[in-house]
């Protein structure tokens, strides 16, 4: 998913770099939308923003952050299950009625930073991610992480990924805070910051020190004054 925060034509070389398609982590391999999404991300702002040292995700939700999160596609499938025998006009009216509520899916916004200087500010593709994707996109960072599930939804989470693209032959270091923050009665803001580092894997194999995630928790806390 080439293009995430670069403007490019079909036809410029960004969209031709490898991008990864698969992460190993903890001996287990993933081929999900995740591992895929993360690496993009992080690879494209090492080639067009180097100086970049923290990426910030930002998006509101309006749900909590569950378990069920980590495979979308068993809730997608108990709903056409559901729709079988459904009234179909009754279930366009509610879903109308439920868009007009709710209203579409919000970006995500992207703030780049090198250290306290803000690089760039702006909206993923919406065809790449959203607000309610980025809440999967999150949960697997919190599983990778080995976050308790009964503390992704606490007002701040930090922790440490260290996964492989043995296929490209890199290591992805996702140091990482999370922030949940209260903006109404069933409405979050949801705000991961990620120091990112990527070295060759037949160079290192020693997971990430610990302490690494209270020096990023210490960054976000200045930039949680600016949201």
């Amino acid at each position: 998913m080439p293009g995430l925060l670069t403007d490019f034509k079909k036809d410029d070389p960004i969209d031709e770099r490898p991008q990864a398609r698969s992460l190993t982590v903890r001996g287990a391999r993933y081929v999900n939308a995740a591992a895929k999404f993360w690496p993009s991300l992080i690879d494209e702002i090492r080639e067009d923003w180097p100086a970049c040292s923290l990426i910030e995700l930002t998006a509101p939700s309006a749900c909590h952050l569950n378990r069920e999160h980590l495979h979308p596609e068993l809730a997608l499938q108990q709903g056409f299950e559901e729709l079988r025998d459904a009234d179909m006009a009754d279930v366009m009216r509610e879903c109308l009625a439920e868009m007009e509520l709710l209203g579409p899916p919000s970006p995500v916004r992207a703030r780049l930073f090198n250290g306290q200087e803000e690089m760039l500010v702006r909206d993923l593709p919406m065809d790449s991610v959203d607000s309610e994707t980025f809440s999967c996109l999150v949960a697997w960072h919190l599983e990778w992480a080995r976050v308790p599930a009964a503390q992704w939804n606490s007002r701040a989470v930090s922790g440490t990924i260290r996964a492989e693209d043995q296929e490209r032959d890199r290591i992805y270091h996702m140091t990482f805070s999370l922030l949940n923050r209260r903006l109404s009665e069933g409405l979050f803001r949801r705000s991961l910051s990620i120091a990112p580092t990527v070295k060759p894997l037949c160079g290192e194999r020693r997971p990430v020190e610990d302490g690494v995630a209270g020096a990023v928790g210490r960054q976000n806390a200045a930039h949680e004054e600016r949201l």
